[in-house]
């Protein structure tokens, strides 16, 4: 095909042409290196062989990135391509992965223009922010929150374009972790992460005040009960009206069960708990229930009816437990350790003594 007049076709079939040159090259020398064991003359041979092409690739790129700077295809073409793999050393002279990654991820958004607004609508940038969050972060609240302020601190600032990218950023990055809707243990941590640092009336420029305010709110319900904070006490009334204190169980290891009586999966779950609870006593463990959206009658019929021998509470104005341990969907499970932090939420009884065998080896 020949182009004339458009200077976006024209490199971009410049490009194609030149990568369909190599296709049959990378092919036959995959091809060949299948079965081959890492390190072995022959690999290492076909190994050089690779890297040439890609030199090619790369000197071919960058002269078409000189000859055409203000092109979509420049700007899309470098902030697609992954930096080079650096092979720092141990000192016994093998490389040290770690530091290979982390350098990765830091060069990782170094080739994308956050000036040129056009590329938001390209699949380049989903594409890398999803790869930077999901598989270059290790997949803890922590390390997201502390990828996500390196990113977020590029697109931070005055420029129109910046400005669309931080709103991009920081609404996937929310919705992707929005709670209910991962399967990472904490990411209430996340979310309120997100929430308190990039929706704020002054940052979040893109929604009302009134949806930050209810944002905020809702993050601030959940900020008291994250993995690795204190455990809150909770002092509530049992079927006999008696105000008994989650903290003044002596066992080592707490879990703290909120239910609703009416809930399928809590009748799912409580089951399972009633059945672990006599192993979790000989293993120093409690449960203290809290129920939710119930009557008295209801909640007592409950404990009856299923067995639930722990400690049982309920409070009809919610006052004793608000903002204290943050339920999205029942049955909602705490692991509280012997230090009286909580070390797992969002988890299946199925998962509560795994958790505990864990925190304990972690401890000797």
């Amino acid at each position: 095909m020949q182009i004339k007049g458009n200077q976006e076709n024209q490199v971009f079939y410049q490009n194609l042409k030149f990568e369909e040159s190599q296709k049959p090259a990378f092919a036959e020398i995959s091809q060949k290196m299948q079965g081959l064991q890492q390190g072995s003359p022959e690999y290492q041979a076909l190994k050089e062989q690779q890297d040439k092409l890609i030199a090619e690739r790369r000197d071919h790129l960058k002269k078409l990135f000189t000859t055409y700077p203000n092109t979509l295809f420049t700007a899309f073409k470098r902030a697609g391509q992954n930096p080079v793999l650096k092979e720092p050393k141990l000192a016994n002279g093998e490389i040290d992965t770690q530091t290979q990654v982390e350098i990765f991820r830091q060069e990782f958004w170094d080739g994308v223009d956050f000036s040129d607004k056009r590329l938001l609508y390209t699949p380049v940038i989903f594409n890398k922010l999803k790869r930077y969050i999901t598989e270059l972060t290790a997949q803890n609240p922590v390390a997201i929150g502390k990828s996500t302020d390196e990113l977020m601190a590029k697109v931070s600032g005055d420029d129109p374009a910046k400005k669309e990218y931080f709103k991009f950023f920081a609404n996937w990055i929310t919705l992707n972790y929005e709670p209910t809707k991962t399967t990472l243990m904490d990411a209430e941590g996340v979310y309120v992460h997100m929430v308190q640092n990039y929706f704020t009336k002054e940052r979040a420029f893109w929604t009302d005040s009134m949806t930050v305010y209810g944002l905020q709110q809702r993050a601030s319900e959940m900020a008291a009960s994250l993995v690795g904070q204190p455990a809150p006490n909770v002092i509530s009334y049992d079927p006999n009206g008696q105000e008994t204190a989650l903290l003044d169980l002596k066992a080592e290891y707490l879990v703290v069960y909120m239910y609703n009586p009416t809930c399928e999966h809590c009748m799912e779950e409580t089951p399972k708990l009633v059945q672990l609870y006599p192993t979790l006593k000989q293993q120093n463990g409690d449960v203290y229930g809290i129920a939710l959206d119930t009557d008295h009658d209801e909640w007592t019929g409950y404990i009856r009816k299923t067995g639930m021998t722990w400690t049982n509470v309920f409070d009809p104005s919610n006052r004793s437990i608000y903002k204290k341990y943050y339920v999205d969907v029942t049955p909602e499970i705490y692991v509280i350790n012997p230090d009286r932090k909580i070390i797992a939420k969002n988890i299946k009884v199925n998962q509560i003594m795994e958790v505990i065998r864990m925190d304990r080896e972690r401890r000797q």
